[in-house]
């Protein structure tokens, strides 16, 4: 269990200096389309969160706790729509002023 977390946490270490890249892409990306900066966190932490959890919830599937991986997933989902609400408001914001 011990080697399991520590092999997840050095692979998870590992593929954080590359994200880095792949976020810098999408931040020029969002520029030259000129997207608030906001949407882009946005997305980026939904994505985080979205792994973490994952990531969390193997963990203790792992250590044979199923109830809390459960739980887990759960709490990461509602996070996920805390943190869209805006998005999705400023969707349908816009779509609101187009008619």
């Amino acid at each position: 269990m011990l080697l399991s977390l520590a092999a997840g946490a050095i692979l998870l270490a590992l593929i954080l200096t590359r994200v880095q890249g792949v976020i810098g892409s999408l931040s020029e990306m969002a520029a030259r389309a000129e997207l608030s900066p906001i949407f882009l966190k946005t997305v980026l932490k939904v994505v985080g969160i979205a792994y973490l959890a994952g990531f969390a919830s193997q963990v203790c599937r792992d250590a044979g706790e199923g109830a809390m991986a459960g739980k887990i997933e759960l709490a990461g989902k509602v996070g996920i729509l805390l943190l869209a609400m805006p998005v999705v408001w400023a969707i349908l914001d816009t779509m609101l002023n187009l008619f």
